[in-house]
């Protein structure tokens, strides 16, 4: 059965006066009106919100819409021994940016991340929930870290987050993805992630592990990804445009989730179009064990929009489906 997810981020802000409750209590803490209890709170109230939105779409599996997270690597970098969080930087080619973790000696991993987080939203989820991490290529690649040698790093960050994927399977979690988008901008370090996902998955247990990849295309390392030790391979099939020709090609042997719907375009996606070109991949694919998901996270829209986009990802499912 064709199945729904999505990549990991949400909108926490909407244009709705109800919507905005986070932002009117983070000014207020700014301004110290607002006690970090009385924010972990309202927090927790907009996590509750976008499960139950995501749900309401149609969404198979949804996550909890990173709501706490400032941005995906100083989320990490702030529980890690031997970083620390500098300045903005520009993530990627988004007009967002992350707080740039900066090494200054050995990367260890000193607490959970997202163990707490994943265990109040699944408290709160009514069915399955997906945990998010980061992964150790992308941290290393984000992260400046002057003079240390980039295998040396990987595999620094790659012991950490096997870690936070030990600490999410105590808390419960048995699904779990790991976002490596800095892959599609440096192919020829494959063999990195490659190492690195070895590490994760030697802490998985018997939980499902996903990684997902996105901003570009994999097309030239579909195999080398389809190889690893993952239970799910997310590809970007908007900004990855040329995955579509590799996949006719060459195939997969894992599941996929399918990044369908554009997560960075307000335009209004044609399911019919895109369950017509997936059915395409029919006996190249495991489609039947597969997911339908944006393109990335939906962070980058309006919470109107993301909705939207929710409901054509739960279209273009059942579309895939029929076509089966």
């Amino acid at each position: 059965m064709v199945s729904t997810t999505v990549v990991g981020s949400y909108p926490r802000i909407g244009d709705a006066p109800e919507e905005q409750a986070l932002r009117r209590a983070i000014a207020k803490f700014d301004e110290g009106v607002l006690t970090e209890k009385e924010l972990r709170k309202i927090e927790r109230s907009v996590v509750r919100e976008v499960i139950q939105e995501q749900r309401a779409a149609g969404i198979a599996l949804p996550t909890d819409g990173q709501v706490t997270w400032y941005d995906s690597q100083s989320h990490f970098a702030r529980h890690l021994s031997g970083v620390e969080v500098d300045g903005l930087v520009r993530y990627f080619d988004t007009n967002t940016y992350y707080r740039q973790p900066v090494v200054g000696g050995p990367v260890r991993w000193r607490e959970p991340s997202v163990a707490d987080e994943w265990r109040y939203a699944s408290s709160v989820a009514e069915g399955p929930l997906k945990a998010v991490v980061t992964g150790p290529y992308t941290l290393a690649s984000l992260a400046k870290a002057d003079g240390r040698p980039k295998p040396e790093l990987v595999g620094e960050f790659a012991d950490a987050i096997a870690k936070e994927v030990r600490a999410l399977r105590g808390a419960g979690a048995n699904r779990i993805q790991v976002d490596e988008p800095a892959i599609t901008r440096n192919p020829q370090d494959v063999a990195l992630l490659s190492q690195s996902l070895e590490t994760i998955a030697s802490e998985k247990g018997k939980a499902w592990l996903c990684l997902f990849t996105f901003f570009g295309d994999v097309a030239g390392i579909l195999d080398d990804l389809t190889a690893l030790p993952v239970d799910n391979l997310g590809l970007d099939l908007v900004q990855g445009d040329r995955t579509w020709k590799a996949l006719a090609g060459q195939g997969s042997r894992v599941p996929l989730t399918l990044g369908v719907i554009d997560a960075r375009n307000t335009r209004r996606d044609d399911p019919g179009r895109i369950a017509k070109a997936a059915v395409a991949l029919k006996g190249k694919v495991p489609l039947g064990e597969s997911y339908v998901s944006p393109s990335n996270g939906l962070e980058f829209l309006p919470r109107g929009k993301a909705r939207e986009k929710l409901r054509l990802v739960a279209d273009t499912a059942k579309l895939l489906e029929a076509g089966l």
